[in-house]
């Protein structure tokens, strides 16, 4: 996991995510291969995660899930 920020992450988590940068326009997270951002309200072909504030992030990296086996 690269993480540019100073969140921290639990650990449980960390296999999850690819990728943690901020920017101008907020907080971005990639997740690893296997895994999606089920919180983004998409489909489980969504592997980006972005908001505004880190109460925001922090709960969209609790809300990641693993693909099924027939998606991989």
């Amino acid at each position: 996991m690269k993480n540019s920020t100073n969140i921290k992450i639990a650990k449980k988590y960390e296999p999850m995510v690819k990728e943690i940068y901020h920017d101008s326009d907020g907080y971005w997270v990639y997740t690893a291969e296997g895994y999606y951002a089920a919180g983004m309200g998409c489909c489980d072909e969504c592997h980006t995660i972005h908001e505004d504030t880190v109460k925001e992030l922090l709960w969209q990296i609790r809300q990641i899930k693993k693909l099924r086996e027939e998606i991989i």
